[in-house]
């Protein structure tokens, strides 16, 4: 997802067009490198106990079909001059002549460039494909392209979300989670309470999962409390989903807007929860990255250990947002030749952690030694 969301963010600072393709039938178009056999179905004339049908084409529910797939379009795309990004393995590009940017899932492809229509006519001699134009609908995200600009959002899973659970008509909230509320390991009689509702309460967070991770960052820190009680949750629990709910019903048409115009840098900010988590005191790690003023990446995670300070948690918050954008600069390398150099800012507002990862000196040694290898890891990347 970050990956689709960069490529977004730079086809709308660059002014480039989006479209959208369909492969029509895409798993039959691959080979089928194994031997495969099917038994006799009803209605065929042959007897089931004596023969068989040997399978020549890939075909949908084959456990290998997909990757067949992915092969039977990446060495086409290669053979037509495109090359995969290192980062992502669905990612390709093509430099010569009118430069396109792909972005593929399964049969679905997202085409970026100047002019696109080269391209959509060399996959037309190809495959079967549906062009569907300007992208509208792509991974679940509603996509609404305008002159200056483009908006992502999941307005319309949000609204069957909510009729699924029978929280349409009910009071909207302003927050996503109660402010204070800490939650806890369920009792025995907060669990059979829950167990009496008959729901699923996985498949409620997975639900609100998705929509955190693709375009709803403002509830990713309540998700990502939801997903801790997944094998034993309680009566409480499920309170705070359905008032994650209750936000969304008042928010469900915010959207994440790109527009052009915006700062050629990347911008990224870092913060933690210092022991939030009230059984294990684990800390939350939590950050943002920008790019050309479009929010691109976004997460929130508990840390897997205990910090013994606020400085500790806010430096392994910066481990994570440092190993992300290390990631995204070489995305960006091979994303255009101009954003090589393409300078990244970090922000902390914890000046003991952004002390350390500036200084050069080993006086911090004694506070800190046990997180050394992250310590010089800052550093190392920083200088």
């Amino acid at each position: 997802m970050h990956s689709l969301r960069t490529l977004i963010a730079f086809s709308v600072t660059n002014s480039l067009k989006f479209q959208q393709l369909d492969i029509r039938s895409a798993f039959l178009n691959a080979r089928l490198e194994e031997e495969v056999y099917l038994g006799i179905w009803q209605g065929l004339n042959f007897d089931k106990k004596t023969h068989c049908l040997k399978l020549k084409k890939e075909i949908y529910g084959l456990k290998q079909a997909l990757l067949s797939w992915y092969n039977r379009l990446t060495t086409w795309l290669v053979d037509i001059g495109f090359t995969a990004f290192l980062s992502d393995p669905c990612l390709f590009y093509r430099l010569t002549g009118s430069p396109t940017w792909l972005f593929f899932h399964v049969d679905n492809i997202a085409v970026f460039g100047k002019d696109v229509d080269s391209f959509k006519s060399q996959l037309k001699t190809k495959f079967d494909v549906k062009d569907m134009g300007n992208a509208e609908l792509m991974l679940g995200i509603q996509i609404v392209q305008f002159p200056e600009g483009l908006a992502l959002s999941q307005a319309h899973y949000i609204e069957s979300l909510l009729m699924l659970y029978g929280m349409e008509n009910y009071w909207p909230v302003v927050t996503p989670m109660v402010p204070g509320l800490h939650l806890t390991e369920a009792s025995l009689e907060q669990q059979e309470a829950f167990k009496n509702l008959k729901i699923s309460y996985c498949s409620a967070v997975g639900s609100l999962s998705y929509r955190s991770v693709a375009t709803r960052p403002d509830i990713s820190f309540v998700v990502t409390s939801l997903s801790q009680f997944l094998e034993l949750p309680g009566i409480e629990n499920w309170k705070a989903f359905l008032h994650v709910l209750r936000y969304l019903q008042g928010a469900s048409q915010q959207s994440i807007v790109y527009s052009e115009g915006g700062r050629r840098s990347v911008q990224s900010y870092c913060d933690a929860d210092w022991g939030n988590c009230c059984q294990t005191r684990w800390s939350v790690t939590g950050f943002v990255v920008n790019f050309n003023d479009c929010l691109i990446i976004w997460k929130t995670r508990k840390q897997s250990t205990v910090s013994l300070s606020t400085a500790e948690a806010e430096y392994r918050a910066l481990t994570d947002l440092t190993t992300e954008l290390l990631w995204l600069r070489q995305f960006l390398q091979e994303l255009s030749l101009d954003l090589v150099d393409v300078p990244i800012d970090v922000f902390s507002n914890n000046q003991a952690c952004i002390n350390m990862a500036k200084s050069n000196s080993n006086s911090n040694n004694r506070r800190m030694k046990h997180v050394e290898i992250q310590l010089h890891f800052i550093r190392e990347v920083i200088n």
